[in-house]
């Protein structure tokens, strides 16, 4: 399948993650890459959607504010944000080890709720005026085997937990500790690439995709 762009326009990943780039090029996409800069604070009365939306939204807005001066025609940009929800509690990626135990240690032989919220942008005008073109969340529940203590310091020591929401990959060794899913797989790795797609149509973004 040749590269897609959007009516000829180049698609902007505002993300620096691996994953996300390599389910966009899975799919015909190949996104130049600008990583964004955004607080990840919750708010206090935030739902985890609410939080994620608005991290997508800020992430969007970001790197549109850095294409400002850009000589390039008008971009779609792609930004997403992807969280981890157990009992109420939002678990992002762990600061460090112990923390990641934590988390998988929470986990451990429990059901939790996968978020990932994701914004298609155009790029911002030089009038300093987006156009927020669409906002999407999608939700996945994982059910997690149940891990002792060892298997979890082994884990977390190969290092694959510590830029992941919840302290685990599902697309790697962390596969190895999720019993099931309900919901998009796509969801849980970072980038639900058929509501990506599906949104990008809807807007008249892709024609006749995927061929």
């Amino acid at each position: 399948m040749e590269p897609l762009t959007a009516h000829n326009r180049r698609i902007i990943l505002a993300s620096g993650s691996p994953r996300r780039l390599e389910l966009a090029r899975r799919i015909g996409l190949e996104p130049h890459v600008m990583v964004s800069h955004v607080p990840e604070i919750k708010g206090a009365h935030e739902t985890p959607q609410e939080y994620t939306r608005r991290l997508a939204i800020l992430k969007a807005q970001d790197v549109a504010q850095k294409l400002i001066d850009s000589s390039e025609p008008a971009d779609w940009i792609l930004a997403a944000d992807t969280i981890v929800v157990f009992e109420g509690d939002v678990l992002e990626k762990p600061v460090d080890f112990e923390d990641a135990c934590r988390m998988l240690g929470r986990l451990s032989g429990q059901s939790h709720t996968v978020i990932t919220s994701f914004c298609w942008m155009s790029r911002r005008t030089r009038e300093g005026q987006e156009n927020l073109h669409a906002i999407c969340s999608v939700e996945a529940r994982v059910h997690f085997r149940e891990l002792d203590e060892a298997m979890i310091q082994r884990y977390v020591a190969s290092g694959e937990p510590m830029d992941k929401a919840g302290a685990y990959g599902i697309q790697d060794v962390g596969s190895t500790i999720v019993r099931h899913i309900e919901g998009s797989y796509f969801c849980v790795v970072g980038l639900p690439v058929c509501e990506v797609i599906e949104t990008l149509q809807d807007l008249g973004g892709l024609v006749d995709y995927p061929f």
